[in-house]
Parts: structure tokens; C-alpha cells; sequence
């Protein structure tokens, strides 16, 4: 029996990977691209003479990167991680830079570019930190997932801010030179400094094996057979459907609430804020509480939200509303990966866990271009908002299904 010493031991002996791994979620591929679509709009627009809508629907080729996730974490599991992250670290910052070369030279270019990003930087997606993670916490891995999945919301608390800087100091073709940059300079000499093969725990000092969470659990193929897959999966499509929608349309929504613009771009500077709060509190909850019932309570949040923003809408009923979405923004991520590791185990996790994020990502990359249109054909938001009180109490509850979790034979390493 592992003593409470060695709980706390999984922190001391485990910091520079989990240093490592918030660096690379911070500059990844579930961040940058996300947090830094806003602010390259308008400049690219008004330079290229692209539509709104053209520009906007680069973001769409995300899910092309998503749908290697399974293939992803099938390396992971087998060459582990720093083989799989150090080489798309690179290239996820080479592929930034590429966006900049290629904007001027036509839209398909650009579209072609985003593509290879999407593709290249799945290594620096959850599905390469949550796998690290899982690996080398046992007795605090919700709080881990939470510490390490919070890297997306601290950037998107200072990202936007340091890039518009960079744009009106270079333009717009230099603000994605300058991303690149900044994934070679933070992550990469962390993930060359830290990562270790998890095979390899005796470059990892004062760790012994049998102080490692035991490798076991199911298959991609049994889970795939398993309704717990499905229940998860169509859950957290809708929830991120949602919660994707409300957060790339704040700023028109809290426009025709009538909140200026200066006041709203304020407010929704508190979502990184509740992200943080979100992955860091989720975190410590899941490790305390049985998961289903953690997320139900917290995923019920963006209905509230929604609740919040039907008709005119004051100042503080706005941020509160930003607020409930971006603490449930940065739970989906954690609660997903906790429960892929307490239902399906450890010795497929990055396969199994690489699928639920397509369904997750999928839903996210959905959202901008259903809720434009909507708004286009009523000028309003208030349709979308009824559906989405609706369907995401149904998509949280449906996760008290999932039931105790399971236990798993160790495989003996």
C-alpha cells in the first residue's frame, strides 16, 4: 500500500513534466489557433480583401488535424511521448510561420497551410499532455490534468493582448512568425529538458516503478464496444458544440444586448480567467468526487449562461454569464480526460482518449459556422440559446449513466 508520503511525492517527483506539459498546452495546437483567431480577423481581411466568413472558415480544417488524434495516440502509447511531441513541437512552429508566407498568395494557400498545421501539431495537442500525465499520477491526476490543461486558458488570458502587439509592430504575416517563434523558445527547450520516455522511469529520480499508476485497462476496440464510449462522446460533442458557439459569438451577442464594444471586449477577457479557475478546481474535484456527478453540476453551467443572455442584458449579468461558460470551458477538457483514464484505463488511453477528442473537437469546430448563419437568417442569437438550455442539462445528466468505474487487471511490465 502506497503511504499518503507518496501521494504528495507524485508533485515533487513529477514537476519538470509538469511544467513541460503546460508549456506545450499553452503554445499547442488546442490554443493558439483558437485564441488567436479573433484578433488575425480584421487585418487579414482588410489586407487580402477576404471575407469574413472566407477568413473564419480556416478554423474549420482543425478538425482535419483532429481526426489523426487516434493515430497520435497510438504512437504515444507505443514509442511514447517525447518521440511524438518534440518532432510536432517543430513542426507545429514551422507551420505557423507558414500561414504569414502564404497568406498573400491566395486563399487556398491559406486554407492548405491551416490544413498542415491542423495535421503536424496534433502532437502538442491534450492528447500528448493528458497521456504524459496519466502515466505518472495516480493519486492526483485530476488536479494534474487540471494544472496542465490550464496552460490554453493562460493563454488565452495574455495570447491575444501579445499578439495584437505583435501585429501592429510587424503585421499580420509577422504576428504568425512571431507564434512560431514563441513555440520554439517555451515549449520545445522544456519538452527537451523534461519529457522521458515512460518506459525509461529511471531517468526520472527518486521514482520507482511500482510508485507509477499500473498499466492496464481496455483496448480502443473494447471501448468502442463499451455504450460508457458513446455516452461520453455524444455528451461532450453537444457540450462543446455549446460552450464553442457561445464563446465565438460573445462579442456580437453582448453587441446586440447593446454593451459596447470596449466594454465587451473587456468582459470577455475574463474567459481565460474562468478557464484557469475551471481546469484547476475541476481538477482537484474529480480527484475527490465520483466524476459523472462533478461534471454534471459543472456542464450544466452554459445553460444557466444562456438563461443569463436572452434579451437586454446588464453589465454584470454578462460577466457572469462569461464567467459560468468559461469555467465550463475549461472543465470539458479535464472531465474528458479524467474519466477516459478511470473507465478505459491506461494501456490504450492515448488511442481511446485521441477519439473522444475528435467527437469533442468536432463539436467545437461546428459551432462558429451554425451559430453565423442563425444569426445571419434572424439577427439573433435567442433560437440557438432556448436550443442549448435544453440539450445540455440532457447531454450533463446523461453522464450518471456512465456508473462506478471500473476495475482493471495490472499488466505486469
Amino acid at each position: 500500500m502506497i503511504g499518503n508520503h507518496h501521494h504528495m511525492s507524485e508533485f515533487r517527483h513529477n514537476t519538470g513534466l509538469l511544467i513541460a506539459s503546460f508549456a506545450g498546452m499553452m503554445f499547442g495546437v488546442a490554443a493558439i489557433p483558437f485564441y488567436t483567431l479573433s484578433v488575425f480577423a480584421g487585418p487579414v481581411t482588410q489586407d487580402t480583401g477576404w471575407s469574413m466568413q472566407q477568413f473564419q472558415s480556416a478554423f474549420s480544417f482543425i478538425i482535419l488535424g483532429t481526426l489523426f488524434g487516434p493515430l497520435i495516440g497510438h504512437y504515444c502509447d507505443r514509442f511514447g511521448a517525447r518521440r511524438v511531441a518534440i518532432p510536432s513541437i517543430i513542426a507545429f512552429a514551422v507551420s505557423l510561420s507558414l500561414l504569414g508566407l502564404v497568406g498573400n498568395i491566395s486563399l487556398y494557400a491559406f486554407y492548405a497551410a491551416w490544413a498542415i498545421m491542423a495535421v503536424v501539431g496534433q502532437g502538442t495537442s491534450p492528447v500528448i499532455w493528458t497521456h504524459i500525465i496519466g502515466h505518472h499520477f495516480q493519486y492526483h491526476r485530476g488536479l494534474a490534468f487540471g494544472i496542465v490543461l490550464a496552460g490554453s486558458g493562460v493563454f488565452a488570458a495574455f495570447g491575444p493582448a501579445t499578439v495584437s502587439f505583435a501585429i501592429d509592430k510587424w503585421g499580420w504575416q509577422g504576428g504568425y512568425f512571431f507564434l512560431g517563434v514563441m513555440v520554439i523558445l517555451v515549449p520545445l527547450p522544456l519538452a527537451l529538458m523534461f519529457l522521458k520516455p515512460a518506459e525509461n522511469v529511471e531517468k526520472y529520480p527518486a521514482v520507482k516503478r511500482s510508485d507509477l499508476p499500473a498499466i492496464s485497462g481496455k483496448t480502443l476496440g473494447q471501448a468502442l464496444k463499451d455504450y460508457r464510449f458513446y455516452v461520453i462522446a455524444s455528451s461532450f460533442f453537444t457540450i462543446a458544440f455549446g460552450v464553442a458557439g457561445l464563446i465565438s459569438n460573445m462579442l456580437p451577442m453582448l453587441r446586440i444586448s447593446g454593451i459596447p464594444d470596449q466594454e465587451s471586449i473587456r468582459l470577455i477577457g475574463l474567459i481565460g480567467i474562468a478557464v484557469i479557475g475551471g481546469r484547476l478546481i475541476m481538477g482537484a474535484l474529480l480527484d475527490r468526487f465520483w466524476a459523472p456527478m462533478v461534471a454534471t453540476v459543472a456542464l450544466l453551467l452554459p445553460a444557466i449562461a444562456c438563461l443569463l443572455l436572452i434579451g437586454d442584458i446588464s453589465t454584470g449579468e454578462a460577466a457572469i454569464a462569461i464567467l459560468l461558460i468559461g469555467f465550463a470551458a475549461g472543465a470539458e477538457f479535464d472531465i474528458v480526460a479524467f474519466m477516459a483514464s478511470k473507465y478505459f484505463g491506461l494501456s490504450a488511453y492515448g488511442k481511446i482518449y485521441g477519439a473522444l477528442y475528435i467527437t469533442l473537437f468536432v463539436g467545437a469546430a461546428f459551432a462558429p459556422p451554425i451559430f453565423g448563419s442563425v444569426y445571419d437568417r434572424d439577427g439573433s442569437y435567442e433560437f440557438l440559446l432556448h436550443i442549448i438550455i435544453v440539450l445540455i442539462p440532457l447531454a450533463a445528466v446523461a453522464l450518471l449513466t456512465l456508473g462506478r468505474y471500473p476495475e482493471f487487471e495490472p499488466v505486469q511490465q
